[in-house]
């Protein structure tokens, strides 16, 4: 372009609102979350001092431990906080009273007692969860420095509630009042981002395809993303929002895309194995699925509007009215000369078609109707998200809180230590607060070098700068430029625990009050008792049956394998959604890294898959099994198939996959037979018709040789260096 024809000179601000715009919906999100969090701190620790209460760091250290980066979440924990407090200060008062100066059979029982809160914690989920957490180590909070002075508790335990309280309040009024972030955009953004990636992923899945390893990774996000929107979902109902009146269509909108999900995967699975088999008529489905695919974009993206959703489900409409003439073109190709196994093999995949058709046309219409008032879409049923925690994992993590807790208490004993108090009440805090989490043990580790990093900064602070400071603002004033460092760590997800650990620690080692005590050696043996409580949690965590262990990942693949149990003997109303969320429950953990990081994480993914195909294809044989009036030796048969599989999945061998497979066959031949009878009705032959495909997809299931089933009925005596497992 001519420098003649450039036009005339731009401003020097040219263009600077539009940048700031910009940084504002990326980095500015991020220091608002900042600045909020120092706000609300300050205003605890302000409020604190103006009532005059014994300890303001504990109203401080609330608000690091509530600070959320969206409102609804913030008030819902202090909800959450405020039971569990008031349930710890209860325990501490029962404890107290039990054990009055008998601190050996005290600390057993608060070690007893925060380790069945931790086990509780591993239990439930979300906000549930804090609560247990809260109701253990509060109780450890208010009875430690009075377990030899019992008399004191109505005032101690008093001036502790109330701290906490405001630091609820503060957290609560800074992030509903400061440039508030409403949880409901979370949740809209998070149902597109996961509609356009799951259209692309069906488009690349029957264009192109792709490695396991990335399809792998693909569903564990797809699993990370089911599980956070129920945490998001049970979080809304706080808001004044107008999402949270659409609370039942979150979750009708969850289960369609678990069940469209599983579908897809099961379609995809069968085709490649006809494509192996070289089986007649193969490429016109997988035409047929190309054009399915192709009705899902609008000018080759997925859909980004409520408008554009609902025209992508009026195109799925229209897809599947013209259903019958594809399947009648699709049929032609393999009618001459084709034999019993072609003709299920194609009907096997026509239906998954029809159903992969009809779910995907449900899901996309819940998903416009989201965030457009148009239609009002409710389910009939009540639908809930059922979650599914094995309770040895639970069990085991309350033991591990309960045994460092009593490690440290005998050291403190023995030791006569007189910071004792202090390393107990941190080792109770950190292992109740950190036990839920993904990866207790590295949690903890971050939290110990946040720690470390922060009694650094707080001997800074304290003695090199608070001492030349006089009055609540200059006092703040110092603080603040330490302060920042911690909640600006805390948004890298990685480095959370290490921002925690670091303000928690920071706050803990000022120790603000309204008369300051500068003692550098007090100050050292406080923060070594409290750095000393979080490397024991540490250590016992990272030894002590860590759940990223080979033991516990066998027992979740157990738990995997359980779900087909589940599957066929659960009660019918409701089945699939609480078999499709209980299995994508079980991958809760694994769904939080992404990665497959060894030889346990990939078998569990390969589980997951075998189980939500095998799963859902008996789910759909006992409903229309349930549809209709079968003769006697058909529904035997039938009860047998269901029987023998849930007997090989609960102890996988050669002898129970030859009998389950048995079963299935002797099941397709009699619905075969049965088929052919002139007095059925329509409804009944196409109960007979989804029944006979169901039974066919589990007997390919069953005999693929490349599922994780095959590998472990084939058993590691039949390996050889260089050959593939197959199954007999």
């Amino acid at each position: 372009m001519s420098l003649f024809n450039a036009g005339p000179p731009k401003p020097w601000l040219w263009g600077v609102p539009q940048e700031f715009a910009a940084w504002g919906k990326s980095e500015g999100l991020g220091w608002i979350y900042i600045l909020k969090t120092t706000v609300a701190a300050l205003l605890a620790l302000g409020i604190s001092l103006r009532l005059e209460l014994g300890q303001p760091v504990t109203a401080m250290v609330t608000v690091y431990i509530l600070m959320q980066s969206q409102t609804g979440m913030v008030l819902t924990k202090s909800l959450y906080r405020i039971c569990g407090t008031l349930a710890g200060a209860l325990a501490s008062l029962t404890l107290l009273g039990l054990f009055p100066q008998e601190r050996v059979l005290f600390l057993l029982g608060l070690a007893i007692w925060i380790g069945l809160c931790t086990a509780g914690a591993a239990l439930y989920r979300n906000f549930k969860s804090y609560g247990f957490t809260l109701a253990g180590y509060t109780a450890a909070m208010i009875s430690l420095p009075l377990v030899m002075q019992p008399a004191g508790f109505f005032d101690y335990a008093v001036n502790r509630a109330s701290e906490v309280v405001v630091g609820i309040l503060c957290a609560a009024v800074v992030s509903e009042v400061v440039f508030p972030r409403s949880l409901s955009d979370t949740i809209v953004q998070t149902m597109q981002t996961r509609y356009a990636d799951f259209i692309r992923f069906v488009r690349t899945m029957l264009s192109e395809g792709m490695e396991l390893h990335e399809i792998g990774r693909v569903q564990l996000r797809f699993i990370g993303n089911v599980v956070n929107l129920e945490s998001f979902r049970s979080s809304v109902i706080m808001e004044a929002s107008d999402i949270r009146t659409r609370d039942l269509r979150l979750r009708r909108l969850n289960q369609y895309f678990m069940a469209t999900s599983t579908t897809f995967h099961s379609l995809y699975q069968l085709l490649n194995r006809l494509k192996k088999a070289d089986a007649p008529a193969t490429q016109a489905l997988v035409s047929l699925c190309e054009s399915l695919a192709a009705v899902l974009v609008t000018n080759g993206e997925p859909a980004r509007t409520a408008e554009e959703a609902h025209q992508a489900a009026r195109r799925l409409a229209a897809f599947r009215a013209t259903f019958s003439q594809q399947v009648a073109n699709v049929r032609q190709q393999y009618a001459v000369g084709s034999d019993k196994q072609t003709n299920l093999d194609c009907e096997t995949a026509l239906e998954l078609i029809s159903r992969f058709d009809r779910e995907l046309h449900d899901y996309t219409r819940t998903y416009a109707s989201l965030v457009d008032e148009r239609n009002s879409l409710e389910p009939l049923e009540d639908i809930r998200f059922a979650t599914r925690t094995d309770p040895a994992v639970a069990f085991l993590t309350g033991a591990r809180t309960t045994v460092a807790i009593l490690l440290v208490s005998a050291f403190w004993i023995a030791s006569a230590w007189p910071n004792g108090a202090s390393a107990v009440m941190m080792v109770a805090i950190v292992s109740a607060l950190f036990a839920p989490a993904q990866n207790p043990a590295l949690a903890v580790k971050m939290a110990l070098i946040g720690n470390m990093a922060g009694f650094i900064a707080a001997l800074l602070c304290k003695f090199l700068v608070l001492t030349s400071l006089d009055g609540l603002g200059l006092l703040c004033a110092g603080m603040v430029p330490f302060m920042l460092v911690g909640p600006y760590v805390t948004l890298k997800p990685k480095l959370a625990t290490f921002g925690l650990g670091y303000s928690t620690m920071f706050c803990f080692m000022i120790a603000p009050t309204n008369v300051m005590q500068f003692d550098p050696a007090s100050s050292v043996n406080f923060g070594s008792a409290l750095m000393l409580g979080v490397a024991a949690a540490a250590v016992i965590f990272a030894t002590f049956m860590p759940v990223t262990g080979g033991w516990l990942k066998r027992r979740t693949a157990r738990m995997l394998r359980h779900q087909i149990e589940v599957a066929c003997a659960g009660p019918l109303p409701s089945l699939v959604n609480r078999f499709e969320s209980s299995t994508r429950d079980i991958l809760q953990r694994l769904a939080a890294q992404q990665t497959v990081q060894d030889i346990h994480d990939k078998d569990m993914l390969d589980w997951m898959f075998i189980v939500l195909e095998i799963g859902r294809a008996i789910i759909c044989l006992r409903q229309d099994t349930a549809s209709i009036s079968l003769p006697q030796p058909l529904l035997a048969s039938v009860k047998n198939t269901i029987q023998s599989t849930a007997s090989l999945f609960k102890r996988p061998n050669a002898k129970r996959q030859i009998v389950a497979l048995k079963y299935v066959e002797h099941s397709i031949e009699t619905i075969i037979q049965e088929s052919d009878r002139e007095v059925l009705s329509g409804l009944s032959r196409d109960a007979l018709r989804r029944m006979l495909t169901s039974l066919h997809l589990l007997r390919t299931s069953l005999l693929d040789d490349e599922t994780i089933l095959a590998t472990t009925v084939a058993g590691p005596q039949s390996t050889i260096q260089g050959e593939t497992l197959c199954a007999p």
